[in-house]
């Protein structure tokens, strides 16, 4: 089993910073930022967005994502953080920042990275102690896990007893045991990237591992939340890193997979806790360590400079890139074009939220066919005949239809079973785009 490839490492982090008592000049200091930028389009009468509000700390930009739960949230440019900021005022039982770790951040520059740039960014408002709300410890395995099914999990505590599958009769593409503060999700990490924005980073992160990209990967990932953490007496980030290993090893144990080929059936209907670990199982528990993923980090200057402000190289980088792949995939490109698509940006920022009323480019056609088979389409000025679509798909929209869309469907969505599943479809692909907060459908529908 030591032959199977393994990456083992924290794949998700959530965690607050305690502050110190200069702490309300930064917080002040935001929200003074916040009306400032948007001041500035309100001046030029532009319709804006959370995502358009942009302030700065110590050179580095945040973008505006929503306020919830009384926290103003923040995402670097990069988006390799997420970031909230709190009164010291208000809900006094909690810190007054809380940071959440992204993709990005993690397997692009490491974690040690991010923490000190989140120290050094912040420094002069907050203190050492950095009490922790979520980690997922996990093990990338180059291995095909979809035999395991979830008849072959012992758990022994009731707590851990609930267990969902996802898959066919042949396959499992993602098993769940447990629910919050402590739970295993084991999924096929090859099928999810396919659908991912990651896709490009952590298919280069695996191919630096050693991972090959035609053999299947699947992740073996413990979701543990603070109220499980402090039974192990673990807090802090600190104490955290000091005890994943066991941590990771004693959730093993908990859940643990058997080798249900070793016994019999007779056996397993009686007692399946005799049947003998899995040595995949085994393998991973004894191999799991973070001694090599937390090496990964960047001096901090290097990372400043990868979080670099907005400016006319950067846009020039991103624009000749864009142009490069138009033309790497046969795209039509001419001046003509580029010109046309540089008006409708520029349009774009002053448009109304009103729906404007378009002009009908179409006429009403019946077609019979020789069988008194009758269909309606739509004649267009240009002589050609389509068929009219039926729905409205969400995917196809572009971020300011989008946002227009969802707020006509936000409306609607008291009137029946139906409106509110077309507002909670669009309210999930607006959150998928990173346009409005990632919270909850209820949750939307209370802040509106």
């Amino acid at each position: 089993m030591k032959d199977i490839k393994k990456i083992f490492g924290i794949d998700t982090l959530y965690f607050f910073i305690q502050t110190n008592e200069n702490y309300d000049d930064l917080y002040l200091e935001i929200l003074d930022q916040l009306e400032e930028v948007k001041g500035k389009f309100q001046k030029k009468e532009i319709q804006f967005e959370n995502k358009d509000l942009i302030i700065s700390i110590h050179d580095i930009q945040l973008n505006f994502l929503g306020k919830k739960e009384g926290f103003y949230w923040f995402k670097d440019l990069n988006e390799y953080f997420r970031i909230g900021f709190k009164s010291c005022y208000e809900n006094r039982g909690l810190n007054d920042i809380r940071v959440q770790l992204q993709g990005n951040g993690i397997y692009a520059i490491g974690i040690n990275s991010i923490l000190e740039l989140l120290k050094d960014f912040l420094k002069g408002y907050i203190g050492d102690y950095m009490p922790i709300t979520r980690v997922d410890l996990n093990c990338f395995i180059q291995h095909d896990l979809s035999f395991i099914k979830k008849d072959m999990f012992s758990t022994r505590k009731r707590k851990y007893s609930t267990i969902n599958e996802i898959g066919d009769a042949n396959t499992t593409q993602t098993i769940y045991i447990g629910k919050e503060p402590f739970k295993l999700r084991l999924y096929n990490k090859s099928l999810e990237l396919k659908k991912s924005k990651k896709f490009d980073l952590m298919h280069e992160y695996f191919l630096n591992k050693g991972f090959s990209e035609d053999e299947t990967i699947f992740n073996i990932e413990f979701q543990m939340h603070r109220t499980h953490l402090r039974q192990y007496s673990i807090e802090t980030i600190d104490e955290l890193l000091s005890n994943a290993r066991k941590l990771f090893q004693q959730a093993m144990e908990d859940i643990r997979l058997l080798d249900t080929s070793k016994v019999t059936e007779e056996r397993l209907k009686n007692n399946k806790y005799q049947a003998p670990t899995h040595l995949i199982w085994e393998s991973v528990k004894n191999e799991y360590t973070l001694d090599g993923f937390m090496q990964s980090s960047l001096p901090l200057e290097r990372l400043k400079r990868k979080i670099s402000i907005y400016d006319d190289n950067k846009f020039e980088y991103e624009f000749i890139a864009l142009i490069r792949k138009a033309f790497i995939n046969n795209l039509n490109l001419d001046s003509d074009y580029i010109d046309e698509l540089y008006k409708k940006g520029k349009e774009s920022l002053t448009k109304s939220k009103n729906t404007t009323v378009l002009k009908k480019r179409y006429t009403d056609v019946e077609i019979i066919d020789k069988d008194g088979n009758s269909e309606h389409l739509r004649l267009l000025d240009d002589g050609n005949l389509i068929k009219p679509l039926d729905i409205q798909t969400v995917a196809n929209l572009d971020n300011y239809y989008l946002l227009v869309y969802l707020d006509k469907v936000r409306e609607k969505q008291h009137l029946s079973t139906k409106d509110k599943q077309i507002y909670e479809v669009a309210l999930k692909e607006a959150t998928k785009r990173n346009l409005i907060l990632d919270i909850s459908p209820s949750e939307a529908s209370e802040r509106n």
